[in-house]
């Protein structure tokens, strides 16, 4: 049981938590529950010097304290076990949602916790809602999840205005000091972020064998971000992301974002990775594009003129037919090109971040690009949402069509965003991006954001 999985009411010293974490383990291992436990608790406390807290001096108050104590862990070591199986990635592939289920006793209801529930809040797994509430949720909160493979009718597919509004104290409305966080969920992602920190320190070797070990530990790969553009383009390839990368001339922190959203959408769309021949800027990849149509072209003429001497210059004929390919203003883009499809990012943005960001952030708060697409991040995920929809055929699906006639009715510029208004296509990228990046994604992101993830598991769950 990792130690901040293990709360104590009252209880804060490292000694103590870490005794305490050991009896109750020990209860639990040797099946004596918490009778056994009440029989170190005494000692504990003695040893680590825990006075002042409520119910001292008294046996009703000992018992109290100590049921507190065990029955707290226990939920909260059953939630981390839960929410492992939950997140396993064959489970979501059936059911990726969740619906949280009120629990407390009849008698002392949460309110807040009863209104989740009596609403039917289902979320997808990776909505940020689950990252604090996953339950238990308190002190004696016997609420959990549900998993279901999506919405149904009457479900709340989102939380209650303000649920992330913190209040002076830091604290969330509904949930207890000290049970924000997913039980085993912080646990894997401090692990990965151990491991992507110490594999970058390692010898390759070294760096291959630990994350292979961390695939089986933690059921998922890991992303190790890169310390110069050349690791981040042969990590691209090495960890089979792509075909082939370059992203020379940009920022590393540019090449590690571009990485980083492809990792992940390929680890919850594989069927994506077919299209990825190239990542990298946009004229690398017009290079690349340019020298294999070249190659091709020569090709093409030795085989129609056999006659022509071995020393013909048939390279100087193909490069007057294949005219370099010249990149625009723009951020970046998606290219279906057989030979070189991928996303790519423009040089001239990717070698200046802070102009890069800046020019973003005017483009938010000129409601251009959606609410939290500031992000250099944002824009990768508006480029895979354009691969997403050739790949499913978002743009001839008739619920997308419907609801962006829907919304250019309403007011595009202010539901989504005034690059949505261009076509269906920027509108379902734009939905995409703003569904990963904003902390509460508008109505019509989310909706986009839960077709894309149903149309891709109707097509691709056998």
């Amino acid at each position: 049981m990792a130690r901040q999985q293990f709360i104590v009411a009252g209880a804060m010293k490292a000694d103590l938590l870490k005794d305490l974490n050991s009896a109750v383990e020990k209860a639990i291992r040797e099946g004596k529950g918490l009778e056994e436990f009440r029989k170190d608790f005494a000692a504990i406390v003695r040893k680590n010097g825990w006075t002042g807290w409520t119910g001292e001096g008294s046996v009703a108050g000992e018992a109290w304290r100590t049921k507190v104590i065990y029955q707290t862990n226990m939920a909260t070591s059953y939630a981390a076990g839960r929410y492992k199986q939950l997140t396993d990635p064959d489970f979501l592939q059936l059911r990726p949602y969740w619906r949280y289920v009120h629990a407390d006793g009849v008698m002392y209801p949460r309110p807040v916790h009863a209104a989740w529930g009596t609403m039917r809040l289902t979320l997808r797994y990776d909505h940020p809602f689950w990252k604090t509430h996953f339950p238990p949720n308190g002190w004696g909160c016997h609420c959990y999840v549900n998993p279901v493979d999506g919405p149904r009718s009457g479900d709340a597919t989102e939380p209650p205005a303000g649920w992330n509004a913190r209040n002076d104290l830091g604290g969330l409305p509904g949930i207890d000091k000290g049970f924000d966080y997913a039980p085993g969920a912080s646990v894997v992602d401090e692990l990965r972020d151990f491991v992507a920190a110490k594999v970058k320190t390692l010898p390759e070797s070294l760096g291959i064998a630990l994350e292979n070990e961390a695939v089986q530990v933690l059921g998922k790969r890991v992303f190790v971000e890169a310390k110069t553009v050349r690791e981040a383009a042969d990590w691209a390839v090495k960890n089979n992301l792509v075909d082939f990368a370059d992203y020379s001339g940009i920022k590393v922190e540019v090449a590690n974002s571009w990485n980083k959203s492809l990792f992940e959408h390929l680890q919850e769309f594989p069927a994506l990775r077919p299209n990825q021949k190239f990542t990298g800027t946009c004229q690398a990849q017009n290079a690349r594009w340019r020298e294999l149509e070249i190659e091709r072209y020569i090709n093409a003429i030795r085989a129609r003129n056999p006659q022509l001497p071995p020393d013909y210059d048939f390279r100087s004929v193909a490069e007057r037919f294949v005219k370099a390919r010249k990149v625009d203003n723009r951020y970046a883009h998606s290219w279906a090109q057989p030979n070189v499809s991928g996303i790519a990012v423009n040089k001239k943005w990717g070698n200046d971040v802070s102009a890069f960001e800046a020019a973003l952030l005017r483009d938010v708060r000129g409601e251009f690009h959606p609410i939290g697409c500031d992000t250099i991040r944002s824009v990768v995920d508006h480029e895979l949402a354009h691969q997403l929809d050739d790949l499913i055929g978002l743009h001839i699906d008739t619920e997308v069509i419907s609801l962006y006639k829907e919304v250019r009715a309403k007011g595009i510029r202010k539901e989504v965003s005034g690059y949505a208004d261009k076509n269906i296509h920027e509108f379902i990228a734009e939905c995409w991006a703003e569904a990963l990046n904003s902390p509460s994604p508008r109505a019509y992101a989310a909706r986009i954001a839960s077709i894309i993830r149903q149309r891709y598991a109707d097509k691709f769950s056998a």
